[in-house]
């Protein structure tokens, strides 16, 4: 059977159709789209407006890859505190510099080598260093009116977007703000950790205080590489004008190489102990090629701040670690802590020799140093994990080693070098 068409019913003729409720209240079509338009543009200014009033309380900064997100793009002038959250993967740091470019127009500053924005070209008004991931962090700055960006500047990181614009307005009271003062770089003291790989050589520090200092190597690469500790008032960039055409290296006469880690294969560990003065220096690789394509770093090393008080050790496997590597001579005491899981021993012995040349007397079959052929001062004796240990000795100026001599242990890395100076 056919089904039924339903019509609508046909609307008398003359007669007028009903307002609707919009049209009731005096909104014609034409007239309620211009009204909705003018409420979102209004709207808009709206949170515009509101996007622009400075917050005065605390900034919270989450990181993660590749973003950094703050809770507020304008702060008023004066103290500024950011609560930062590694919220990614890996570590990120948190850099806050003064510019008057945005975060999107330093994007033009990424050295492409690199894949980072040069630090000497930027403003830093103080940073967050690396921090883990799932950690926190704070930093408190105190920022005058201005722009600034908030970034990480690790390799690739702000390429790949870390960044955010910042606006500093007015103090709420009118009032100068003096911006924080630029802080005091921080010599490292310590042994210093080197990375070679083609085609670079990346050092834990670029500032370290004069005295006996370790480079404890690593070559990452596919093939051999050296490394070798120069002195030299030219930088690592403008010793490239030596490199020879013929031999493709610099040729070492023309160098002060204080000491070098010879050749060694790829994933071979390397070493290399040298006195270091007060002074500049370049650690490079010299072998044909390697120089020119990037192979070095340049070290400044300032004079050493000995310690006048305690000096707190750690014994671990397999290292020792010191708060501080040089002390003032006379009466000194080493406030010990066994963190490893084995007992230790802390021997202070006068040596000549750095704590690496001494590796060259670890008996092959005692796998100790003959304690008769050591200048032994004192020692603390095999002390347990978790229990404190003490010694104190009176040292006078010249160069010490601190090691822990049980079987096996001073040659997987138990000892440390310790300078004495003149008061």
């Amino acid at each position: 059977m056919a089904r039924a068409v339903k019509s609508s019913p046909k609307r008398a003729a003359g007669t007028s159709k009903g307002k609707s409720t919009l049209a009731k209240a005096g909104l014609a079509p034409g007239r309620t789209a211009s009204i909705v338009l003018g409420l979102a543009a209004a709207i808009g200014i709206g949170i515009a407006i509101w996007s622009q009033i400075p917050t005065q309380g605390v900034i919270a900064a989450k990181e993660s890859e590749w973003k950094i997100v703050i809770s507020a793009n304008v702060h008023t002038a004066g103290e500024v505190t950011f609560h930062l959250d590694n919220r990614g993967t890996v570590p990120h740091e948190f850099l806050v510099v003064a510019t008057d470019k945005s975060g999107t127009m330093l994007l033009d500053s990424v050295d492409a080598t690199t894949n980072r924005i040069d630090e000497e070209t930027l403003d830093v008004v103080d940073e967050q260093p690396e921090y883990e991931p799932g950690t926190t962090a704070t930093l408190t700055v105190t920022l005058p009116r201005g722009h600034y960006v908030v970034m990480c500047n690790i390799e690739g990181h702000y390429k790949n977007g870390m960044f955010a614009d910042l606006i500093i307005s007015d103090s709420p009271d009118g009032s100068v703000v003096e911006r924080t003062p630029v802080p005091e770089p921080v010599a490292d003291i310590g042994p210093v950790a080197g990375t070679e790989k083609e085609w670079a050589i990346e050092i834990s520090s670029s500032l370290h205080e004069a005295g006996t200092t370790t480079f404890n190597l690593q070559n990452l690469g596919t093939i051999a590489h050296e490394f070798l500790v120069v002195r030299s008032d030219k930088s690592a960039t403008e010793l490239l004008a030596s490199v020879d055409a013929g031999t493709n290296r610099i040729d070492e006469e023309q160098l002060n190489v204080i000491d070098e880690q010879p050749e060694y294969d790829p994933g071979v560990p390397g070493m290399v102990t040298v006195n270091l003065e007060a002074g500049h220096y370049v650690v490079m690789c010299n072998i044909a090629g390697h120089y020119k394509a990037g192979m070095y770093a340049d070290l400044e090393v300032v004079a050493a701040k000995p310690a006048t008080g305690a000096v707190k050790g750690e014994e671990k496997e397999w290292a020792i670690s010191l708060d501080s590597y040089s002390h003032t001579a006379g009466s000194i005491t080493f406030d010990l802590t066994n963190a490893g899981t084995i007992a230790h021993e802390f021997l202070v012995v006068r040596s000549d020799l750095t704590s690496t040349a001494l590796l060259a007397n670890v008996d092959a079959t005692t796998k100790r140093i003959d304690e008769a052929l050591l200048d032994v001062i004192d020692e603390q004796p095999e002390y347990e994990p978790g229990i404190p240990g003490t010694v104190t000795v009176t040292l006078t100026p010249g160069h010490y080693v601190v090691m822990c001599n049980i079987e096996g242990h001073y040659k997987a890395g138990m000892y440390a070098d310790f300078d004495v100076l003149a008061p």
